[in-house]
């Protein structure tokens, strides 16, 4: 029993925390019900698949809003290299983000970026459908 909870204890104190913020632009039709995936890269060859971004009864993704989504991981990816938002088949409509940030307790400052093309995102790719993009990456500006 003693060796389950210093397991445990260890597992904890190993976690990274991981913050994922999200804006949702102001256009039209920019916000969805959709379902939405993240995952990040690191400078050290690594990746970690945060898995859908959501929280119990809350709406997310609503037009001008900025969501914010915490993760932890054993996985430390050290200084972020990419943050990748896909869709999932479970979304009914496209979503407009206009910005995102990710930092974690390893990598405090992080980085952000913007949807300057202002590409839709969707599953439903086709042109008799929204055209949407599948998934979106954005990567941290070069180090000096």
């Amino acid at each position: 029993m003693k060796l389950v909870v210093l397991a445990c204890f260890l597992s904890t104190v190993s976690a990274i925390k991981y913050m994922v913020s999200v804006k949702t632009a102001t256009a039209d039709w920019a916000d969805s019900n959709g379902w939405f995936y993240a995952a990040a890269l690191g400078y050290n060859g690594n990746m970690i698949d945060f898995g859908v971004m959501g929280k119990d009864n809350y709406d997310d993704f609503e037009k001008g809003n900025t969501d914010m989504y915490e993760f932890n991981s054993d996985v430390d990816l050290g200084k972020l290299g990419c943050l990748i938002i896909r869709a999932g088949n479970k979304s009914s409509d496209a979503w407009l983000i206009e910005s995102v940030q990710i930092a974690s307790e390893t990598d405090v400052d992080g980085f952000s970026g913007t949807n300057t093309d202002q590409l839709w995102m969707s599953s439903d790719t086709s042109l008799s459908g929204d055209g949407g993009k599948l998934a979106m990456m954005w990567c941290a500006p070069p180090s000096a």
